[in-house]
């Protein structure tokens, strides 16, 4: 588990106390809704907000004085250039470290957001593609585990692949619904791999599996079915929202 999972257990425990009431698209809506409200209050709180104010003041009125210069002194237009350049700047810096802060429980968020939402096993008894590198690697599934919450089954598969010492084979149970299986990598000490990891000494790079993605609605191309483009476009709407409602900068 990474840094970024160890709000996983409140969000699962959340999703399913709200899937008593709420269908899958019902609870992204509402966790866009969660995480807009959050990212924001945290935002307004951390952030100088009368700071901030002044700062936008400053680049706008350097912004019109660059618009008021009929450019004959080429001096002081580079004056008037830079003055607009320092207090864009400004504002960037005042703003930039309280934005990062906000957004850290949006990122845990989205991860877990992935996870749960992403793809799902596939149906006891179904084959599913899988394939892995090296490409000379063979791949067999050699069964499934238990039957999942959402009635899938994620595959055991065994990939074997010939080396310089010999035949290196790595028996492999997918352990969540996540189509990529690799070694464990540094960036996972922030976000891990819940289906798992390959073993360290194995020739094997890369396994990936063929899982279905899951659709929060049924309707418009497949890219647009799964849970992204409905959290995302919410979480804009409800932010602006917040902002302007609560006036923060």
């Amino acid at each position: 588990m990474g840094i970024f999972d160890w709000p996983a257990p409140a969000f699962d425990w959340l999703d399913a106390l709200m899937a008593d009431q709420l269908g899958p698209l019902g609870r992204i809506i509402a966790w866009s809704v969660i995480c807009a409200i959050i990212s924001m209050a945290l935002y307004a709180v951390l952030s100088p907000q009368k700071r901030i104010k002044k700062v936008k003041a400053d680049v706008a009125d350097s912004r019109k004085a660059m618009a008021d210069d009929d450019g004959e002194d080429f001096g002081e237009g580079m004056r008037l250039a830079k003055a607009q350049l320092g207090h864009s700047l400004k504002l960037v810096g005042v703003i930039l470290i309280p934005a990062v802060v906000a957004s850290v429980p949006a990122l845990a968020m989205l991860v877990w957001l992935d996870g749960q939402y992403g793809y799902s096993c596939p149906m006891p008894g179904t084959q599913t593609t899988i394939s892995a590198m090296p490409e000379n690697a063979n791949v067999e599934q050699i069964g499934a585990r238990p039957v999942s919450e959402n009635g899938g089954a994620c595959p055991i598969v065994r990939v074997s692949t010939s080396t310089d010492n010999g035949q290196s084979d790595v028996v492999i149970p997918l352990q969540a619904p996540v189509p990529v299986i690799g070694h464990k990598q540094w960036w996972n000490t922030l976000i891990g791999n819940p289906a798992g990891y390959l073993p360290d000494d194995t020739a094997i790079q890369q396994i990936r599996f063929d899982l279905p993605p899951q659709e929060i609605i049924s309707v418009g191309p497949s890219w647009a079915r799964g849970w992204e483009l409905t959290f995302f476009v919410m979480l804009i709407l409800v932010s602006l929202a917040i902002k302007k409602g609560f006036r923060i900068e």
